[in-house]
């Protein structure tokens, strides 16, 4: 039997309601060393630099930009293999990481955030072809088992509908507030239409959100690649997916033929799928009749 990197039930997920449900892709210890991490880095909060520092403005949550750069345990799911398949199922290997974001949402009586897409007017007009442009995926490190607990809420479908650029929470029918356990992971496109209820619970929220996309995309962590200190700690995989091409590459090649990408991305845990042996055969012909021209 061939290797599928999605079910056909989670193609159609995907396709009708918007978002893929992974449930339980994080193993128990990687839970609770992220966290831990996590929650040494919010004790710590004012060693920050401002400039990665953001809020949905009412001072309900902390939120940090250019995760990696605060957190070195997150470098793991960069690839993870509970969803990193998915993430190519969806997007294809010539894939990147454009940002990455942490979250703590706070105990608050009002929902947290607005409803809103990820698009901006940059994107909005962007319609996906056979592949989608970016996705996100966000990995809940504590549990979400229960209604207004800060809970990330969408509405199913929106993907199709235009959706508002923000919205109040009122305003929004048919709104899905998802329930999930510490290791589960949501991936939504950027234009589904999303927002953070309430928490009336007792305990603060805390997720992590990392951003892929086609290599054309811009990343929005760094300018070309990031720092030198988060790249020498990644394997080879994880600096590609960082925006190293080599000390030899130009800004050109995220258009063109990179020798090595096929092998770096899929690597010997997806190259047996058929969405990999297509690509692999498409980039020796794409290969051939270059040569042969």
């Amino acid at each position: 039997m061939t290797q599928q990197l999605m079910t056909d039930d989670e193609r159609r997920q995907w396709a009708e309601q918007g978002y893929l449900h992974i449930r339980g892709a994080l193993a128990p210890g990687e839970v609770q060393t992220l966290r831990a991490a996590l929650l040494d880095l919010h004790s710590r909060d004012a060693a920050i630099d401002f400039a990665d520092v953001f809020d949905a403005g009412n001072n309900r949550d902390l939120s940090i930009a250019n995760a990696l750069r605060w957190c070195p345990e997150l470098d793991l799911l960069l690839d993870h293999p509970g969803m990193f398949g998915r993430i190519l199922g969806l997007i294809g290997p010539y894939v990147q990481v454009l940002g990455s974001e942490i979250f703590f949402r706070y105990p608050a009586p009002d929902p947290l955030v607005a409803f809103h897409t990820d698009q901006g007017p940059s994107l909005i007009h962007a319609a996906p072809n056979l592949k989608e442009v970016q996705i996100k995926a966000q990995f809940f490190l504590t549990d979400l088992t229960r209604p207004d607990a800060g809970n990330f809420t969408i509405v199913p479908g929106s993907h199709h509908a235009n959706f508002p650029g923000k919205i109040a929470f009122e305003q929004v029918a048919l709104t899905r507030q998802i329930l999930a356990h510490a290791g589960d992971v949501v991936l939504f496109p950027l234009s589904l239409g999303h927002g953070v209820a309430a928490n009336t619970s007792d305990t603060t929220r805390i997720s992590v959100v990392l951003r892929y996309g086609q290599l054309f995309c811009r990343p929005v962590d760094y300018w070309i690649t990031p720092d030198i200190d988060i790249l020498d700690r990644q394997t080879p995989r994880r600096r590609r997916l960082l925006g190293d091409f080599g000390a030899r590459s130009r800004p050109g090649d995220v258009y063109g033929a990179i020798p090595d990408q096929l092998e770096l991305i899929y690597g010997d845990d997806w190259s047996d799928t058929d969405q990999a042996r297509a690509d692999f055969a498409q980039a020796q012909q794409s290969l051939h009749a270059y040569e042969t021209l």
